[in-house]
């Protein structure tokens, strides 16, 4: 899909800042062998629409160790301490940041920048990482920039992704849908029922058209005694309060 899988644009101002950074892990960590992912709102302005900007650009590092290449964006002028001052930075953080669809590694853009393997997701599989944005207390609505990046995919691809294919990726994080201990709905759960009515104009059926399909996966599997089975079943049962 044109919408979805063109390939990242580096000659843009965030793009050539995101490539300074890729230069500089090359000279400063020589070694370095692992996955830089770039994700978040910068997959939309690279593969997309270069007009797209946000303040911050997240890259995941294949380390848990990020404090050496969190203190290089701060040397490059690119690091977290200028966002009061409203400068652009780099977001970097470990291999458990991103998560997405089940699938969105092996349809990922992956190319070599100054020696290191650089990875972006599809716009679809990052649209779908914003929805497993955790929500703060004090917060009951869908990230404001997160639904303005929906809108703007939409605008810009010709209503993509429709329901149908925002249903399909959704169906692939069958564990976002599990119930949390306390029994309480996941923020991933609620961001998707603050979403639906303003792409959509309907509310989502969360019954029907998440829950049961999964379960019926489950039972095509013949995991009808399976842990995911039961969780799921339980699902079935909570509304959000």
């Amino acid at each position: 899909m044109s919408w979805s899988d063109s390939p990242p644009n580096w000659n843009t101002p965030i793009g050539e800042k995101i490539d300074r950074f890729f230069q500089a892990v090359a000279e400063r960590f020589p070694g370095y062998r692992d996955t830089i992912v770039v994700f978040g709102s910068a997959t939309i302005h690279l593969r997309l629409d270069p007009a797209f900007n946000s303040a911050d650009a997240d890259l995941r590092v294949g380390s848990d160790d990020i404090l050496p290449f969190k203190a290089l964006t701060e040397e490059i002028g690119m690091g977290k301490n200028g966002k009061d001052e409203g400068h652009f930075y780099l977001d970097i953080t470990p291999p458990s940041a991103f998560r997405s669809t089940e699938v969105w590694y092996s349809r990922a853009h992956t190319e070599t920048r100054h020696g290191l393997k650089i990875m972006m997701p599809q716009v679809r599989d990052a649209l779908v990482g914003k929805l497993h944005r955790r929500r703060k207390p004090e917060i009951d609505v869908l990230e404001p920039k997160d639904l303005r990046a929906f809108l703007r995919v939409q605008e810009l691809s010709a209503g993509h992704p429709t329901e149908t294919e925002l249903l399909k990726d959704i169906l692939l994080c069958p564990h976002a849908w599990h119930l949390q201990m306390s029994g309480a709905v996941t923020d991933f759960r609620r961001n998707l029922e603050d979403l639906w009515p303003i792409l959509y104009h309907k509310p989502l059926d969360v019954q029907q058209q998440i829950i049961r399909p999964l379960l019926h996966e489950l039972e095509l599997s013949g995991y009808t005694e399976s842990r995911d089975w039961h969780e799921l079943v339980r699902a079935l049962a909570p509304t959000r309060p």
